[in-house]
């Protein structure tokens, strides 16, 4: 059987998103016999904040879009709790989100993965950190409550930088369940859900 290609554009707000989310899409798409190969669009290499990518997304994405890329996907931090059932921070800011991507997503919503990390994405990262020997097992959405602070202590040490942000996300995500982790963090399983059904949808039309 041939192996489908699909070339994608990440825009994030961190170095640990560019390390994790490459990482964990490899893994998912092999299940689909489907190749993903990241461009070069995007805030690879930079820590960009929230506010680059609310307002540079559709940008970056109607340049991908323009050379091709079949899948796009976009994510900030909610940076701070949201303990209720429903996560109406979490709704509010996934809305936020896609509001910011006017026209691009109203036009090519079909070709758009988006994410919404509650608190950031150390909350993921840590949930399967004991995976790797770098921390416990928590139980279900027990996490949202702890700083970011605290938890990029426990998982990069105190003193950090790049290279080591990156080196962890990586090794994490390289010997994470993420099944598992869409039942411990409810803002994963969000984004988990989609990228799914995108690759079961686009490996049926090869």
């Amino acid at each position: 059987m041939r192996q489908t290609r699909i070339d994608y554009t990440l825009v994030a707000e961190g170095h640990a998103e560019y390390a994790f989310i490459p990482a964990y899409l490899q893994l998912i798409a092999a299940r689909f016999n489907v190749q993903v190969v990241l461009s070069k669009l995007g805030f690879k290499g930079q820590k960009a904040g929230k506010a680059k990518v609310l307002k540079e997304a559709s940008a970056i994405f109607s340049t991908a879009i323009g050379q091709g890329h079949q899948l796009l996907i976009v994510g900030v931090d909610l940076d701070k709790p949201d303990y209720e059932q429903e996560q109406p921070g979490h709704t509010a800011e996934c809305r936020l989100l896609l509001d910011a991507l006017g026209k691009t997503h109203k036009k090519f919503g079909d070709r758009i993965v988006h994410f919404v990390t509650v608190q950031a994405i150390e909350q993921w990262l840590a949930y399967q950190s004991y995976q790797t020997n770098i921390g416990k097992k928590y139980p279900p959405n027990s996490l949202e409550s702890k700083t970011q602070d605290e938890l990029k202590k426990q998982l990069y040490g105190e003193k950090t930088n790049e290279v080591v942000t990156e080196r962890v996300a990586t090794k994490i995500a390289s010997s994470a369940d993420f099944d598992e982790l869409a039942r411990q963090s409810r803002s994963f399983k969000h984004f988990h859900n989609q990228v799914v059904q995108f690759l079961q949808a686009y490996s049926k039309t090869d």
